[in-house]
Order: C-alpha cells, then structure tokens, then sequence
C-alpha cells in the first residue's frame, strides 16, 4: 500500500443523471389516488361552470335559427 490512498472503503463516482435511472425512495403516496372531496372553493366553481352552458345554448340555437331562415 502506498501513503496516498485511502484506507476506508471507495467512493464510486457517480455521473450526473445516474440517481434517476437507479431510482429514489417510493412516493409518500401513490400518485394516482384520488382526493376525498373537493374543497370548499372547487365546489362553489363547479355549481357556477354548470350555468355556463346555458348561454352557449341560448347562442347555438340563434344561429341555428339564423341559419334555417
């Protein structure tokens, strides 16, 4: 053994981008499981989008009755 190596055990060298191809830790949860509800906000916004197809259908039927004349 020479002075200038180290006596502990040795160090790999890792190359950038190495970490994501081994892989990490598994998420704290699975990504794909749905949410208990909606919050209070969403709620309010899905009643409101619901109303908002009874002005495009006041529009579709003017231009269709625009159209057959």
């Amino acid at each position: 053994m020479s002075d200038n190596e180290p006596e502990g055990p040795r160090q790999t060298e890792s190359f950038a981008g190495e970490e994501e191809l081994l892989g990490g830790p598994p998420p704290s949860r699975d990504p794909y499981t749905p949410e208990p509800g909606p919050r209070p906000g969403e709620q309010r916004a899905f009643r409101i989008m619901r109303w908002a197809w009874v002005p495009l259908l006041i529009v579709a039927v003017l231009i269709l009755i625009a159209i057959l004349r």
